[in-house]
């Protein structure tokens, strides 16, 4: 071999041997980059992510269309034989007036959509409940019984006020009557303000808890603020009790207090709401967060949306927290209008709690995947589930226009542990390709079941069962349990080998010089 071609090649080696001590070569670095590009070419609203055609559910039932005024703010949960059950208010007249009542569907494999039935009025053929019933939220405990709550404007002995209503029902019992649970206890008749906006969790011992938002007036102050009541086995409904101010005595939260959600891990209690009080957060809404831990309480109520490390960036209003629990991680989702790279309008936001870690940064999940900030319109009213293995979905509605239109969808992103947060997806329109979708589809809910998830939301468009509102229904596919497969070994370029190749080299050549 010629000894300058051998020269040259050791100046190559020891070159190498520089760009190489930053960062050992590993072929699973590229392979995890084709991975993600090929995510990214993923058209929106055309995801492989697996979801059913939108169907209509409050209307139609045996071909029968009689559903012909509004049906709005569904909630949807599964039992354990994987029926499913959603309930909503509905202003359709009939034998139960011309008011609002909450109506109810569940779907069995056997026999598909059931027809609507009333479960807010008619209890044992007795239709007193003249007012207003709305915001319905239904659960499913252990045992397969139905729990459900919503807000009513019916008068009797606890007043003119709205109250929360809680109804139930087992195939044995069939629906109870109607019972109020936000006054009354004990005989006594308090709350003479406006109950609002209740949300119902039901922990491993199928004990219900129940929040809500309250105009009634006391030692707290005159502005609103969240309520919580609780009924256990064998013991019956509690007193309803303030749980946004008053801790340890001190009534510092002086503003609105609003929009609460409820969510229960091993015993452990977790609330958020939106809150209008001022702070060194601002002056603008945040997210507010209590938990209750058995033996201690409930606990001060914190600041999530703001304040991270100590800085105060998020100036915009953060409202309408929805919120979710899982192997001690508290995950919570919410809109907000506060600006940023992803621009003015209104996004989704997340946070998370870890046990011994705290709080995380607000990060947007409904906009800038792959730092691509297409979406310029309202993302609002977020719902949030976690799967069996440990995936998060959130869905919400959207005004963003597309290849779906100019009107509100329904959008669905996911979080996995090997990707991070997906692409932002249309669930609401779209199917196969055809956007037949052209209304306004508003305030969805979603649930886990036994291998899907189920999303219902009031929808607009026209068709075969008139120009009212009815509740749609979709299904999608849970992402299976990911386990990223063994890396491929790394080259062993690193420093300590090249340098051993050239002395290696070296050593070549000078015996070379010593035979010529």
């Amino acid at each position: 071999m010629n000894i300058k071609k051998l020269i040259k090649l050791v100046v190559l080696v020891l070159i190498i041997t520089g760009i190489s001590s930053l960062a050992c070569v590993s072929f699973d670095k590229f392979d995890a980059d084709r991975e993600e590009f090929s995510f990214e070419m993923n058209s929106l609203g055309l995801n492989s992510i697996g979801y059913s055609n939108a169907t209509i559910i409050s209307d139609g039932y045996n071909g029968t269309y009689w559903n012909t005024a509004t049906s709005e703010d569904p909630s949807v949960a599964v039992d354990s034989n994987g029926a499913i059950h959603v309930v909503w208010q509905d202003g359709t007249d009939g034998v139960w007036g011309t008011d609002y009542e909450i109506m109810y569907v569940n779907y069995t494999s056997s026999e598909g959509w059931s027809n609507v039935t009333v479960i807010s009025d008619g209890y044992d053929g007795n239709y007193w409940n003249d007012g207003y019933s709305a915001d319905p939220i239904i659960v499913v405990d252990s045992e397969n019984k139905l729990h459900v709550i919503f807000e009513d404007d019916t008068d009797g002995d606890w007043g003119t006020d709205y109250e929360i209503m809680y109804v139930s029902y087992t195939p044995t019992a069939g629906w109870s009557n109607v019972t109020i649970i936000s006054d009354g206890y004990d005989g006594s008749y308090w709350n003479d303000g406006n109950s609002y906006d209740a949300s119902m969790a039901i922990d491993t011992e199928n004990n219900i808890h129940v929040v809500w938002y309250d105009y009634t007036v006391g030692v707290w102050g005159s502005d609103t603020e969240i309520m919580y009541a609780q009924y256990l086995q064998g013991i019956g409904w509690s007193n309803a009790t303030v749980i946004s101010d008053g801790y340890g005595g001190s009534y510092w939260n002086e503003a609105s207090s609003v929009h609460p959600k409820i969510a229960v891990e091993n015993g452990n209690i977790h609330v958020v709401w939106d809150d209008q009080t001022d702070g060194i957060w601002g002056t603008d809404y945040e997210i507010m967060h209590v938990k209750y831990t058995e033996g201690v309480g409930w606990s001060n109520a914190t600041v999530i949306s703001d304040g991270y490390a100590g800085a105060y960036w998020n100036d915009g209003y953060s409202e309408y927290p929805a919120i979710a629990c899982k192997d001690n991680e508290v995950h919570v989702v919410w809109h907000d209008n506060t600006g940023g790279a992803w621009g003015t309008d209104y996004e989704i936001m997340h946070v998370k709690y870890t046990e011994g870690i705290d709080w995380s940064n607000a990060t947007v999940i409904s906009d800038g995947y792959g730092e691509s900030y297409w979406n310029d319109d309202y993302s609002y009213f977020p719902e949030i589930v976690i799967d069996y293995n440990g995936n998060i979905h959130v869905v919400w509605h959207e005004n963003t226009d597309g290849i779906w239109g100019t009107d509100i969808e329904i959008m669905y992103v996911n979080y996995t542990s090997l990707h991070g947060w997906s692409n932002v997806s249309v669930i609401s329109d779209g199917y196969s390709g055809s956007y037949w979708n052209d209304g306004l589809s508003r305030y969805p809910d979603i649930c886990l079941g036994q291998n899907s998830l189920y999303v219902v939301w009031q929808d607009g468009t026209d068709g075969v069962w008139g120009t009212d509102y009815d509740i749609m229904f979709t299904e999608l596919n849970i992402p299976p349990p990911e386990t990223p497969g063994p890396s491929p070994p790394a080259i062993p370029l690193g420093p300590y080998f090249l340098i051993a190749i050239s002395l290696a080299i070296l050593g070549l050549i000078y015996h070379k010089k010593r035979k010529l």
